[in-house]
């Protein structure tokens, strides 16, 4: 039970059904650590997130504390065969100390490798 309603929340986090804060809060009421992966982060899930973006629907910051929440959680995995691209693309988001902040050409440009899997 307590692993359905975990992966409930984790899905909530990863499709953005609700507010990153609410979901981290939820997350706490669970161990941290996890032997499994309960859901995965797929290419459509940072599409959207991205063309939230590109329409204005998301800031920068939120795109960076909702890649924050994802970066170093073991219980999300990501989708098969683009993991290291995704892990890439939820590093950049969530350091942009390090990266740079999203800006409208580096969405446009992540949209495009994510669409073609590079």
């Amino acid at each position: 039970m307590a692993d359905t309603q975990r992966k409930r929340v984790l899905q909530d986090l990863v499709m953005r059904r609700r507010p990153v804060s609410e979901a981290l809060l939820r997350l706490e009421t669970f161990p941290w650590d996890s032997e499994t992966e309960l859901v995965t982060l797929t290419r459509a899930d940072a599409l959207r997130l991205l063309d939230e973006y590109l329409r204005g629907e998301l800031t920068s910051d939120s795109c960076e504390e909702w890649a924050d929440a994802i970066e170093v959680r073991d219980d999300i995995g990501m989708e098969e065969g683009f993991d290291d691209l995704l892990k890439s693309f939820i590093f950049e988001l969530a350091n942009p100390a390090i990266n740079e902040r999203l800006t409208q050409s580096k969405a446009e440009q992540w949209k495009g490798r994510l669409a073609q899997g590079a």
